[in-house]
């Protein structure tokens, strides 16, 4: 059997795993996604999909915290993989990677539920 894909850190991004079963839609991840985000004072600017020959069926989402503020969070989601993950580019504004470290535990509770 093929081990499952993970992702790694790069030099240029910090990527934190959401653990995920792959058992949602991305239609119910996104509904998830966005009410744990609005809780955590975040709005979804942009979705979109990413590396859809790598990742196909994925959904990608930018969370930002007003239209005004610099910087944006970056949230994939694979259920083919059963695979999330949150992006921090390291060039991001410190909130990024503040807020970026607290929603994924924050979703995983949610997902528990």
């Amino acid at each position: 059997m093929k081990a499952p894909k993970r992702v790694k850190h790069t030099d240029k991004t910090s990527n934190l795993e959401v653990a995920v079963t792959g058992e949602l839609s991305t239609d119910e991840m996104e509904s998830a996604l966005v009410e744990v985000a609005a809780d955590m004072g975040l709005y979804v600017s942009r979705i979109t999909t990413l590396g859809a020959k790598r990742y196909p069926g994925n959904r990608h989402w930018h969370l930002k915290q007003n239209p005004k503020t610099s910087g944006c969070l970056d949230v994939t989601y694979w259920p083919r993989g059963a695979l999330m993950w949150i992006s921090m580019r390291n060039y991001e504004p410190h909130w990024v990677h503040e807020v970026g470290n607290k929603l994924g535990p924050a979703l995983e509770r949610h997902l528990q539920n």
